[in-house]
């Protein structure tokens, strides 16, 4: 069973809904920004500028973390607030 990528903001917007699924073969967060990159080419440049956060079962990761995502993980897209 695939995962799901919770989205949030411009980014929901984006895609259309408030999760897609895992992509396959995703395996770290930095893998996971280029695959979205690659799936909404609007918005390659803001995944790609990492002013988007990765959370993994609620804790912000680093696309240089190895930690691998799991289908079972909780993933979240955070786009960067503004506001005031």
């Amino acid at each position: 069973m695939s995962g799901a990528v919770l989205l949030f903001g411009r980014l929901k917007d984006a895609f259309g809904a408030p999760s897609i699924p895992l992509p396959e073969g995703v395996g770290t967060a930095a893998e996971l920004r280029g695959m979205l990159a690659h799936l909404n080419p609007d918005l390659a440049e803001m995944l790609r500028s990492k002013s988007v956060r990765i959370a993994v079962n609620q804790t912000m990761v680093a696309d240089e973390a190895a930690s691998r995502i799991s289908p079972s993980d909780e993933i979240a897209l955070l786009p960067p607030l503004s506001g005031g």
